[in-house]
């Protein structure tokens, strides 16, 4: 039998940039992210085309850009006909999701300030804005791969209480704030899978309450700089078992 053929789409949540090794520099994507890890456990043949920093809109059409050069092509160029499965985890970009806690983290010193000028804009986006994104993003693959099993990942918890946490100069006002952004991301997420028959939904978001910064057993890394705040090696392997453990219990695979 045909080992399955497996796709991944999606921003930094996918690609892991600061999980080792990285086999793919300019995109920041790892060997060790959960793609690679549930392609594994599936035993199928993966396509990895996630990159740090794509919105649903590079997913979908907008060629990603580093320095005003094309570096990326849309994701969705790259998926093949015969797709099985297909999962998807972005979003975080199109709201500024990461990078406005970096902003905050950031920005309580002199050569962070300098930095957070580096970081993209966001847009100022609805629940059901980013829904719409990821429907057209759905609707596109379905074209392309028409028996492929369409999945979307939520993002893992950053912020799993609104208590400040050690060596991240947050108070409790700002966290509140950025959870709220987390929770905006999931409702996209809840909006999208209900849009369109067929489509799973990991709730991943909902199933790391107890995992994030600061908790005994964290699933993202701390404040460390460009990869903070992002799936560590053991939120990838907890997320690769998640989609396993789902698909297998619904006798998706």
């Amino acid at each position: 039998m045909a080992p399955l053929k497996y796709v991944a789409l999606g921003s930094s949540f996918a690609a892991g940039p600061g999980v080792p090794p990285i086999t793919d520099r300019l995109a920041q994507r790892s060997a060790n992210n959960y793609p690679n890890i549930l392609a594994k456990k599936l035993g199928a043949e993966l396509t990895d085309l996630s990159v740090s920093g794509a919105t649903l809109k590079n997913i979908l059409s907008v060629p990603q850009k580093y320095f005003y050069v094309i570096s990326f092509e849309p994701q969705i160029k790259g998926i093949p006909a015969d797709a099985d499965i297909v999962t998807i985890s972005a979003g975080g970009n199109d709201i500024g999701y990461i990078t406005g806690i970096m902003r905050d983290t950031w920005g309580t010193t002199f050569s962070g300030r300098l930095l957070t000028g580096l970081l993209p804009t966001a847009e100022n986006l609805s629940n059901q804005d980013v829904a719409d994104r990821f429907t057209a993003v759905i609707d596109k693959i379905r074209k392309i791969a028409p028996k492929a099993l369409i999945v979307l990942v939520e993002y893992p918890t950053v912020f799993g209480s609104d208590e400040p946490i050690r060596d991240i100069p947050l108070n409790k006002e700002r966290i509140r704030h950025h959870r709220s952004v987390g929770d905006s991301l999931e409702k996209a997420y809840q909006l999208a899978a209900k849009a369109r028959p067929g489509v799973k939904l990991v709730s991943v978001g909902e199933l790391s309450r107890e995992h994030g910064v600061g908790s005994k057993e964290p699933w993202v890394s701390g404040n460390v700089g460009t990869f903070g705040f992002h799936p560590n090696l053991e939120g990838m392997q907890a997320v690769a078992d998640v989609i396993y453990q789902e698909l297998k219990a619904e006798n998706l695979v």
